[in-house]
């Protein structure tokens, strides 16, 4: 109906003015307008063949049953005339070169028309309505008593008849929108999708970033040892991983408020879809491309830093699938609530500062004392221990020669038989038990030991730490909706009144 069948795939933006207006109407129409579809200057911009184009279509319309109302200064076949103060002039076909308006106006007292006269400006000197015409005939009167007015009365009188002699017809419609929840949620992830494709720059930020950013931190803790220091390197090069979901989600959240502006600009008002199922195709359209660029960090980075294989699948659980939805879900959470970009990139700033001071790497859990409760909050406190302990947990640590420390037993006595009741209870092992004199200790054996006494990460948590972070997604998805309802949908105050009613 439309005739945009040719330009089914193209983006709107490539279109022509003639074309984004029927583009523009389409949309209008697929909105169910209740009583009728209002255009203003719709051939406005338009040459003369764009703009019969324009017109003959919304023709089609009206044939059709549309009700159609639109105000239009180019060509148009039927005219209703009014005089100051409202009055009806004329109304009825212009006819050809407006020979039949024209015919009605002398036929009924007014002068000639010039054969080089603008029609337009005859009717306006005629009935007075000219900079300094005057005209000494009610042309409302005359109107009344013409035959062309009472014809279209008759008209009138005619369609109220048949329609009130038509069958009562219910509703075609009895929801709010005119396809189910399911479907709009398709619909609008696949418009999400393929916005995404024609506008690679995001998705090629995105992929830079992961990649570059896994790069960077591989080869800056390149190949790290199973020693005290190289378990050190392990845990920023987890610390610096997990710092990404910043930009990322920053990223993010950028088209998610564009796309909510066109939705509260346009789409609301004309009620084309439910704001949840654009939240949900938001969401939906971000986790397949963040967890592909969370997987090229984790391959980037994972070998690089030189991490064990034989741990690599839990690690991408956490860092391939588990982190992504978290940052995709928080920043989304955050954007929720702000007006624009700038505002929720400094109040995700200002939450993730909390995040990031409290997770156990900065501040050792044992030195927080009384800001404990904080670590328990931070989720990056469970991320962080979940991908520290199974990257490295579970394992013997090796002193590198500047670790050990160097020591003598008292005379006659081994180093061994010197350092055993220390060892018991703290930990560590000699390489020179049977030496009476420069004794080599290692304080850790395992990185347990390391990892348990320094930031109270354990090995046995994994599992567990991966349903904490699944029910901090889904706390987050639920703010998502939550944020957005109050901050954007609803239009009522969440507080109270406490004005005190008047009496009667």
């Amino acid at each position: 109906m439309c005739g945009l069948e040719a330009y089914a795939d193209a983006a709107v933006g490539s279109l022509g003015i003639e074309h984004k207006k029927r583009t523009t109407i389409g949309v209008e129409l697929a909105a169910k307008p209740k009583l009728l579809l209002f255009l203003d200057e719709p051939t406005s911009g338009l040459d003369s063949q764009s703009a019969w184009s324009i017109v003959s279509f919304l023709r089609n319309l009206a044939d059709s049953g549309q009700a159609i109302l639109c105000t239009i200064h180019q060509v148009f076949d039927r005219m209703l005339l009014l005089r100051r103060g409202g009055e009806t002039v004329y109304f009825g076909d212009l006819g050809k070169k407006a020979t039949t308006l024209i015919n009605y106006f002398e036929r009924n007292g007014s002068r000639k028309c010039l054969p080089d006269e603008n029609p337009a400006e005859f009717m306006l000197d005629v009935i007075g309505a000219g900079a300094t015409a005057t005209s000494v005939i009610n042309w409302h009167d005359v109107w009344l008593s013409s035959n062309e007015a009472r014809k279209l009365q008759k008209e009138v009188d005619n369609i109220h008849t048949e329609g009130r002699n038509r069958p009562a017809i219910g509703e075609t419609f009895t929801n709010e929108f005119a396809t189910s929840w399911f479907t709009q949620t398709r619909l609008l992830f696949g418009r999400n999708a393929q916005a995404y494709w024609r506008d690679p720059t995001y998705l090629m930020a995105k992929i830079v970033l992961n990649i570059f950013g896994g790069l960077f931190i591989g080869f800056t803790f390149f190949k790290s040892k199973d020693t005290q220091q190289g378990s050190q390197n392990k845990l920023f090069a987890i610390f610096m991983a997990t710092i990404l979901s910043v930009p990322l989600s920053n990223q993010l959240q950028v088209p998610f408020l564009n796309t909510r502006s066109i939705y509260e600009i346009r789409e609301r008002p004309s009620r084309m879809y439910s704001w949840t199922a654009l939240i949900t195709s938001q969401f939906l359209i971000e986790i397949p491309w963040n967890v592909f660029g969370s997987t090229l960090l984790f391959f980037c980075w994972y070998w690089t830093v030189g991490f064990h294989s034989s741990r690599a699948g839990y690690t991408y659980l956490m860092l391939g699938i588990i982190f992504p939805l978290y940052y995709t879900s928080i920043g989304q959470a955050v954007a929720a609530m702000a007006p624009n970009a700038e505002i929720a990139a400094l109040l995700f700033s200002l939450l993730f500062s909390f995040v990031i001071m409290f997770n156990g790497v900065l501040q050792p859990f044992r030195q927080l004392h009384w800001w404990r409760w904080m670590y328990r909050l931070s989720p990056y406190s469970y991320l962080i221990e979940g991908l520290l302990g199974q990257a490295v947990g579970r394992q013997e640590l090796r002193c590198s020669p500047v670790e050990y420390v160097k020591l003598n037993p008292p005379s006659g006595q081994t180093c061994g038989q010197y350092l055993e009741p220390f060892i018991s209870s703290v930990g560590g092992y000699l390489t020179n038990s049977d030496a009476t004199s420069d004794c080599n200790f290692c304080s850790v054996r395992t990185s347990d030991q390391w990892l348990g006494n320094n930031f109270n990460i354990f090995w046995h948590h994994r599992w567990r730490n991966v349903g904490l972070l699944c029910a901090y997604i889904i706390f987050n998805i639920t703010c998502i909706y939550l944020f957005t309802y109050i901050f954007r949908i609803r239009t009522k105050s969440l507080l109270p009144s406490f004005k005190r009613s008047k009496k009667a």
